[in-house]
């Protein structure tokens, strides 16, 4: 059940503008884990099959709940729901440091951070106008793989890659309507990008632990600013969205903090 309601959370994320549904799997200490049992998937079958079920099913049922809901509060409280993903976001820093020190610290896995930091800080100012019409099988495929790659690597949003690629507003329609003719090649293109993708970052992790979760912390870290994007103006929404990212922060922090 925990774990299915982590998947919950993550399915929002996902369809969350700005947000990455791979940072938050970091931020909930599931990261590590998933990319374990998804790239070992054959190995040990019912165990990892066991494992990623609840977590599949609830970022699937996250994802369709919420598609609308999400982006009412969006629309009509900007700056409340954002500042509360900034809480949330921070709220993971000290576990993720913690996370990556846990084998020992060099002052080269600062530039490593700086450098993944700066490339996620670069990616979310990409920005495009253009609507995609292409929507053919292949094409549904490809976008599926882009947006799996992704969900797998943290800090980088699958709703920005969309809204780069010109297909943000034919998905989220999708979802609303469970267009099953544009959802099915997306699904697949999603699920050999992630199975793909999870060996390589399982083999970084075996390999370079330290290094690789110093760039997934920089790529986390970078969606802030991404996320705080209009200008800030002193009102009553500031206010209650500096309390409530406040009161994100500390809960995240030590919910983390008794996990760990």
């Amino acid at each position: 059940m925990k774990n299915f309601i982590k998947g919950f959370f993550v399915g929002i994320a996902n369809i969350t503008p700005g947000i990455s549904g791979s940072a938050l799997l970091v931020s909930l200490n599931l990261y590590e884990k998933c990319i374990n049992s998804i790239s070992n998937i054959f190995k040990d079958f019912k165990s990892n099959f066991k494992f990623l079920f609840p977590i599949a099913i609830g970022v699937f049922i996250g994802t369709f709940l919420f598609s609308n809901i999400i982006f009412y509060f969006y629309n009509n409280y900007n700056i409340i729901t954002t500042l509360v993903f900034v809480g949330f976001i921070f709220g993971t820093i000290p576990s993720l440091f913690k996370e990556a020190s846990k084998k020992g610290f060099k002052k080269r896995y600062i530039l490593i951070f700086i450098f993944t930091f700066f490339i996620g800080i670069l990616f979310l100012k990409c920005k495009t106008n253009n609507i995609v019409t292409n929507t053919n099988i292949i094409y549904l495929l490809i976008i599926g793989f882009i947006i799996g790659c992704s969900m797998i690597i943290p800090g980088i949003s699958s709703t920005v890659i969309l809204s780069i690629l010109g297909f943000y507003n034919i998905y989220l329609t999708s979802i609303n309507a469970l267009n099953i003719n544009f959802l099915i090649p997306i699904f697949i293109g999603i699920t050999i990008s992630i199975f793909l993708l999870s060996k390589l970052i399982n083999f970084l992790l075996n390999k370079y632990f330290s290094y690789t979760y110093f760039a997934i912390l920089g790529f986390v870290i970078s969606t802030i600013p991404g996320l705080i994007n209009y200008k800030i103006v002193f009102n009553n929404d500031l206010v209650i969205g500096i309390i409530l990212s406040i009161i994100a922060f500390i809960i995240t922090n030590n919910q983390l903090k008794k996990q760990n």
